[in-house]
C-alpha cells in the first residue's frame, strides 16, 4: 500500500478508536538518547518523557531537517521480517507526516526532509527520530482474551539538534501498548498489529508536533519560572 494512503487511513481511523483502548508505557531505555534520567513529563506535551535544554529558544531557529526515521534493530526482535516492515512503512509515514505538519504550524519558515537542509548551518535544527520497540504481539490473544493480553508495542526516542553546533536541544521518549480488542475495533482491526501501532505512533506524531508548538508559545524553559 502506498505509504501516504497508508498514513491517511491510519488518521482516519485512529480519531474514530475509543481513546481508553490506547495504553501508556514506561520507556525503556535503548542508548539512543543521552540521559535518560533527565526526561520528565512537561505539561501539554502529550508525550511521555522530555527534555528541554533549559535555554533553548525554538524561535531563533530558520529551519528544521527532519531524518529519516531509523529503526533500532533490537526493536523488531520478536517477530523478525513482519515487524520491521511495519515499522520502515509507519516510519516512511511518520517522517512525510510530521515535516507536513510542522510545514502546517508555520513555526520555521523552511521544513524539509531534503539533504540539503542536512548541512552544517547557522539557525537550524535537525528532528531525529528513532524506532526503538515495534512488538506486533499475538492477534488471537487480543481477540479472544483481552484485557491489554497480545498487546502491540511501539515505542520511538527522538532527538532535536542544532545543526551548527551539534549540541542536543530536545530529547523525548515515548512508549505505548495498544491491546486492540473485537469489542472496541472489530475483530479485523484487533489482527491487524500494524493497524494498532499506527494508530500509537499517530499520537506520538501528535505529541513531537505539539512540542515544538509548546517551545514556539511557552520559550526557553529558564524563562518560564
Amino acid at each position: 500500500m502506498n505509504t501516504r494512503c497508508l498514513w491517511a487511513s491510519l488518521i482516519v481511523c485512529a480519531s474514530l478508536v475509543l481513546p481508553s483502548v490506547v495504553a501508556a508505557a514506561t520507556v525503556q531505555p535503548s542508548g539512543f538518547l543521552q540521559d535518560y534520567h533527565r526526561l520528565n513529563h512537561v505539561g501539554g506535551v502529550p508525550l511521555e518523557q522530555v527534555w528541554i535544554h533549559p535555554e533553548f529558544d525554538v524561535r531563533e531557529y530558520r529551519s528544521v531537517y527532519v531524518a529519516p526515521v531509523q529503526i533500532d534493530p533490537w526493536a523488531y526482535r520478536r517477530h523478525g521480517e513482519s515487524d520491521r516492515e511495519a515499522a520502515r512503512q509507519i516510519g516512511a509515514a511518520f517522517q512525510a507526516t510530521v515535516e507536513q505538519r510542522l510545514r502546517d504550524a508555520q513555526i520555521f519558515p523552511f521544513v524539509s526532509s531534503d539533504p540539503y537542509f542536512a548541512a552544517a548551518r547557522h539557525q537550524a535544527l535537525r528532528l531525529e527520530v528513532r524506532i526503538t520497540e515495534v512488538n506486533s504481539g499475538h492477534a488471537g490473544v487480543r481477540s479472544f482474551i483481552g484485557f491489554g493480553a497480545g498487546a502491540t508495542e511501539f515505542q520511538i526516542e527522538g532527538k532535536v539538534i542544532d545543526q551548527k553546533t551539534c549540541r542536543t536541544l530536545v530529547e523525548f521518549a515515548d512508549r505505548r501498548k495498544h491491546p486492540g480488542g473485537a469489542l472496541f475495533v472489530g475483530r479485523e482491526a484487533s489482527d491487524n498489529a500494524a493497524y494498532l501501532m499506527g494508530i500509537d505512533a499517530k499520537m506520538m506524531l501528535d505529541g513531537v508536533v505539539k512540542l515544538f508548538i509548546y517551545l514556539r508559545e511557552e520559550g526557553p524553559p529558564h524563562r518560564q519560572r
